[in-house]
């Protein structure tokens, strides 16, 4: 279900017919401020009191806020009507201005300064905090500067989206907005789509206009005697043979001699000019594919299926379109009256060469793209393992570690100690035949917090030559698992073990008298062990 409030107060609410709107719709774009477009009629209670760039609009899905920002323009209609338009809260970065500046630093350091300047400049709601930066450098050093007065959005986009690429994004936590800038996407929907089932329509641009054969990389300027820059930059020849170009031998064979250039102010050694050189002529082989998807969000009449969001790998699947891989939601169009009216934008590269799908290659951080499982399972019920096992691996690594202490520190006879030990592993067989075996590389490939809880587990569990090892790694105590016993190492020595339903000691220390039928045997301070009748 979907509301909005405008400063605060509720305007749109699909139980309340005096609180409708029309026409409402909102409009998200990788690296774009975003927007929300309505029409409201002069019955509505609240038409008086919006506000253009005043009144903040935010649309919320039952309790996430979805979109927030302000009223940039409204058109007046034949009926007095009027449409809104809003734009999302990254556009606040143009109500300020970067001087002109020089900046020699990390890539946190120069966002530090254009939010610090900003925030300088605006009221305290137009505020921005720095939140997570994953964008790098491979110097983490960058240089950059202007002559000229410009609005800090414009600085944003040419001096770090266009030179390093990334992807902006802003988070609203407790009424502060944090201004993310990620090197790639970290989320992924758990609503596959898939024909036939909530994809309308599907299209696909593929564009070659941005593919070069050759690539000539300019670095720093060049200083003369005494010191002054001149019009000379930094090239490659001295470590390129000569020549002043990278080129793809495949590519000039395929499409001709297609030059272009590209300056990097902040280099100043020629290896790592080449070097970037390289990485640019290999991002710019490829062919630009747009796939522009209609498709119905199910999470709007199922509150159980996840929803789309902007800047989210999302399964595609549709045979007769040859389309079955995760892509990035890119543009997203969103009708919160009307689900049918939906329209997403994926966007992807293929190879230029071969045809194949690079985009399946990429490192999606905390994604796995692949998984293989029963063929009967749908790809939703994969997702749904993967969620569940997150779960139950840390809830494993939690009972293990405290089983394992209580056990060494409080039980008094082993054969309970054998029944628990036989319980406990029977209750967590799935967990640990499916979680460890089946998806233990994939696990193993991701980052984040579920790579952190896998490696914490592993500190706690070993699985070598086919045994399980159980106890703290470094611990002097462990408990190992094989097929037909279950032994005690003590200090990388067995001490204890059970086989064929009897339990052997093989190295023992007597603290208390044992009786065995009429006969005591009783320890000795002298390390003896004497024996009595006691009848």
């Amino acid at each position: 279900m979907y509301i909005v409030k405008c400063d605060g107060v509720m305007l749109y609410h699909p139980d309340v017919d005096e609180l409708r709107i029309f026409n409402a719709k909102m409009k998200f774009e990788a690296n774009k401020s975003g927007g929300f477009d309505f029409t409201i009629y002069p019955s509505h209670p609240r038409f008086e009191f919006i506000y253009k760039l005043k009144s903040v609009i935010e649309v919320f899905q039952d309790s996430t806020l979805l979109f927030r920002g302000r009223i940039l323009n409204d058109e007046q209609g034949f009926d007095n009507e009027k449409r809104i338009e809003c734009e999302g809260d990254l556009g606040l970065l143009n109500d300020s201005i970067q001087r002109p500046y020089e900046y020699n630093g990390s890539i946190t350091g120069f966002l530090t300064m254009l939010l610090s300047s900003h925030n300088a400049q605006v009221e305290a709601g137009k505020e921005f905090q720095l939140g997570t930066v994953t964008v790098t450098d491979p110097n983490d050093y960058i240089t950059r500067s202007s002559i000229n007065a410009e609005k800090t959005w414009k600085v944003f986009n040419d001096k770090l989206l266009n030179m390093l690429g990334g992807y902006v994004r802003i988070r609203r936590v407790d009424g502060v907005n944090y201004l993310d800038y990620l090197e790639d996407s970290t989320n992924q929907s758990l609503q596959a789509l898939k024909l036939g089932e909530n994809i309308l329509d599907v299209t696909r641009k593929t564009s070659g206009d941005e593919i070069i054969t050759a690539l000539i990389p300019y670095g720093v300027k060049l200083k003369d005697e005494d010191g002054k820059e001149t019009a000379n930059r930094l090239s490659i020849e001295s470590v390129n043979s000569g020549v002043d170009y990278v080129f793809d031998q495949t590519a000039v064979d395929a499409y001709g001699w297609v030059f272009d250039t590209k300056t990097w102010d902040d280099v100043t050694d020629a290896n790592n000019l080449k070097t970037k050189a390289i990485a640019e002529l290999n991002a710019r082989l490829n062919l630009n594919v747009e796939v522009n998807i209609k498709a119905v969000d199910l999470s709007m009449v199922d509150a159980e299926i996840d929803e789309f969001r902007i800047l989210e790998y999302v399964k595609i699947e549709s045979t007769p379109h040859e389309l079955d891989a995760f892509m990035l939601v890119t543009k997203l169009e969103v009708d919160i009256l009307n689900a049918t009216n939906n329209k997403m934008t994926v966007g992807m590269s293929y190879s230029s060469f071969t045809d194949e799908q690079i985009g399946l290659e990429r490192d999606l951080d905390n994604l796995t793209q692949t998984i293989e499982i029963g063929k009967s399972e749908t790809n939703n019920e994969i997702i749904d393992t993967i969620v569940s096992l997150e779960s139950s691996i840390a809830q494993t690594d939690r009972d293990i570690r405290m089983n394992v202490s209580e056990t060494y520190t409080t039980k008094g006879s082993l054969e309970e100690y054998k029944l628990e030990v036989s319980s406990q592993f029977t209750q967590t067989a799935e967990s640990f035949t499916f979680d460890f075996n089946t998806l233990e590389q994939t696990i193993t490939d991701l980052d984040g917090e579920t790579s952190a809880e896998f490696a914490n587990i592993r500190k706690f569990i070993q699985f070598l030559n086919g045994d399980i090892i159980l106890g703290e790694v470094g611990n002097p105590l462990q408990l190992k698992i094989e097929n037909d016993r279950i032994a005690f190492i003590l200090n990388g020595t067995e001490v204890a073990y059970w086989s064929d339903s009897k339990f052997y000691i093989t190295e023992a220390q007597i603290l208390t008298s044992i009786r065995i039928g009429n006969y005591a045997f009783i320890p000795r301070t002298n390390g003896n062990l004497s024996f009595k009748w006691v009848g």
